[in-house]
């Protein structure tokens, strides 16, 4: 039985006929025989919170990340990850942890935009093996330990330790 699909100008469909991909469906209204899955095109920004990391000098620290990306091969992303969203998620964790762990504390502000970069190396080079551009990294915020933010606020507050 043949059915009519339509596919729009940010998504790509992926044709299946009995269990095997065939090709993919551009733009526009298609008559097909099987079935079709649809990925979307569009630039995606995704959250990721990575606590607790280590640093150089073993102090755990929360890292929050925006990673914005996009689909640039719909049948790898579909085909060759269970879940690419997920999947992204997971290698930017590790990516932060091999990059955070390599800094000490005390310079984590000043190696901000050169971690940023180096995350962002490290997730194109994993994301590109099932179809995924990350387009920009930011390090959206840091949080450090409890007693840590006490000792700062104390600093603050009544001058020197």
């Amino acid at each position: 039985m043949f059915k009519r699909v339509n596919v729009r100008e940010f998504e790509k469909g992926l044709l299946f006929r009995n269990g095997r991909f065939v090709r993919l469906l551009e733009t526009g209204d298609h008559w097909i025989r099987g079935e079709m899955a649809v990925v979307d095109l569009r630039r995606t920004h995704t959250k990721v919170d990575a606590a607790p990391v280590l640093t150089r000098d073993l102090v755990p620290v929360g890292i929050h990340l925006r990673i914005v990306s996009r689909v640039t091969d719909p049948a790898a992303a579909f085909l060759q990850s269970y879940e690419y969203r997920a999947h992204l998620v997971n290698d930017t964790v590790a990516s932060v942890h091999r990059a955070v762990s390599q800094v000490p504390l005390a310079e984590l502000s000043v190696e901000h935009n050169r971690l940023e970069l180096a995350i962002q190396d490290r997730l194109a080079l994993e994301t590109a093996a099932y179809g995924l551009r990350v387009e920009d990294v930011a390090i959206v915020q840091v949080r450090f330990p409890k007693a840590l933010r006490r000792k700062f606020k104390r600093m603050e507050v009544g001058g020197l330790p």
